[in-house]
């Protein structure tokens, strides 16, 4: 068992879940129709479609670095 690999596997997805909790925390008072001039409807979509494909891909890092610890 290769453990560097294991340790980068374990990071990424500590790394992934900071980030779920930090994207959860940033959005937490965005509201368009409270404040339309501040948060756009499109620019808030955008943002969380770019956030859940960065946990992704931090998620299959995360998947990839395990397997190749293992083998």
């Amino acid at each position: 068992m290769n453990y560097k690999y294991l340790l980068y596997s374990v990071l990424f997805l500590i790394g992934a879940f900071l980030y779920h909790k930090f994207n959860k925390w940033s959005l937490k008072d965005r509201d368009g129709n409270k404040n339309p001039d501040i948060y756009s409807k499109p620019q808030t979509n955008l943002q969380n479609f770019n956030s859940w494909a960065i946990i992704f891909c931090l998620v299959l890092a995360s998947i990839i670095y395990f397997f190749k610890s293992i083998g």
